[in-house]
């Protein structure tokens, strides 16, 4: 089971269990939305769906091929019990998910987990979280069905939900920026067109060039077509919540950044992170408290890192008296000194700031440091958000990758 899929799961267990304990007085069934009521949009649409029923830590036995994010937990009343189970939103499910299972062995937990479908022209415009009613029905046997309302909280599909903490217990999550970067979005198109104008490069190969140099170039590239773009660093705050139960921030569309010539520390990076994804470079992303940054690998072996500290895109930063080494035979305009500047100064910046917090990066248990390789997330199954704002349109998390087992 991936990595992330595990992650989840703990954070539903958690639910489930302070769930059960204040409910099975009262109900022989009980829903639950993880975290605390509250719906992300993004955490259920990263990631790929469950192959097969699972079992999992306190025994109960998940069907469904949902995230568990929307569920309900039951115990079988008796040996092979049909049940069949519809959760209903008129405003942002624009078809009731439905799940039928037979509950094979009687007194056993089990949760079911119906696959939910979004509305995507409503989550592309919703900006603030919003106040929400699910309708639970759930039908067992030949019997009318039981049906229940929930009032939810429904957070923007643009807001990051990276820690959860419930007294001793935590959760990080913070895989989910990995699905902000979308190495197939069309803006990383446009980022490459400008690029290969600029006569840095010819065009972008990745690691088929054994040169470092031919490496930096590319990623310098990148960076000067944002600069062309005019695209700026924003010290906006996205922070939503810090706490102490949810951490959660807001990350940007790439389009949206595009669009505005826009970046916050994380929207920059996630976007440099698309780009140099796309053409082959293996990039990550670097979390330290109140910031973030973009790095990437200089050869394929993935042995000598580099960083960016993106809060210098777009700045004006004196030209260094000698060229770096990658840039000396290049024949460069007033532009494209200026991009350089910055982008070195950027890579000086960003080894820099990786130095001071290095030995704070690995195995931590707090919601202010990690580092996200992208493509690890994507085998762990933590795929692009990719928004479809057609009328009609459902979102759904994607299928299951074939490595994901």
């Amino acid at each position: 089971m991936p990595r992330c899929r595990l992650l989840l799961n703990r954070l539903c267990f958690l639910a489930r269990t302070l769930a059960g304990a204040a409910s099975a007085h009262a109900q022989d069934w009980h829903v639950q939305v993880t975290p605390f009521n509250q719906i992300f949009p993004a955490l259920d649409l990263s990631q790929s769906r469950p192959h097969a029923p699972a079992l999992d830590a306190d025994g109960t036995r998940i069907i469904g091929s949902g995230n568990g994010l929307v569920a309900i937990q039951l115990r079988a009343r008796h040996d092979r019990e049909s049940v069949h189970l519809e959760i209903a939103s008129d405003a942002w499910l624009p078809m009731p998910a439905r799940l039928d299972a037979v509950l094979e062995q009687a007194g056993v937990k089990y949760e079911l987990r119906p696959l939910l479908a979004w509305n995507a022209r409503k989550l592309s415009t919703q900006t603030q979280p919003t106040p929400a009613t699910l309708r639970f029905s759930l039908q067992r046997d030949a019997q009318p069905a039981d049906v229940r309302n929930v009032d939810v909280s429904l957070r923007p599909l643009n807001e990051a939900l990276y820690f959860v903490r419930d007294g001793a217990e935590t959760v990080d999550l913070s895989w989910i920026f990995a699905a902000f970067v979308n190495e197939n979005d069309a803006v990383v198109d446009r980022v490459l067109a400008l690029g290969t104008q600029s006569a840095i490069v010819d065009g972008f190969a990745g690691y088929a060039s054994a040169s470092p140099d031919d490496v930096l170039r590319q990623a310098w590239a990148i960076w000067h077509a944002l600069s062309a773009r005019g695209i700026r660093y924003s010290g906006a705050d996205p922070g939503v919540d810090r706490g102490p139960r949810v951490f959660s921030q807001r990350v940007r569309f790439l389009a949206d950044t595009w669009n505005d010539r826009s970046a916050n520390c994380i929207d920059g990076s996630a976007l440099l992170a698309s780009a140099l994804q796309r053409i082959g470079l293996r990039s990550f992303l670097v979390l330290v408290p109140g910031h973030a940054l973009v790095g990437f690998y200089a050869d394929a072996n993935s042995r000598h890192a580099l960083y960016l500290e993106t809060t210098l895109l777009g700045t004006q930063v004196a030209t260094p008296a000698a060229l770096p080494a990658y840039a000396a035979d290049i024949d460069t305009s007033a532009a494209m000194r200026a991009s350089l500047a910055s982008f070195d100064a950027a890579l000086r910046a960003g080894a820099a700031r990786y130095a001071r917090v290095a030995g704070k990066l690995d195995g931590h248990h707090r919601p202010d440091y990690g580092v996200i390789d992208v493509r690890a997330a994507r085998e762990f199954g933590i795929q692009p958000i990719a928004l479809q704002a057609a009328p009609g349109a459902a979102l759904l998390p994607s299928p299951p990758a074939d490595n994901a087992n």
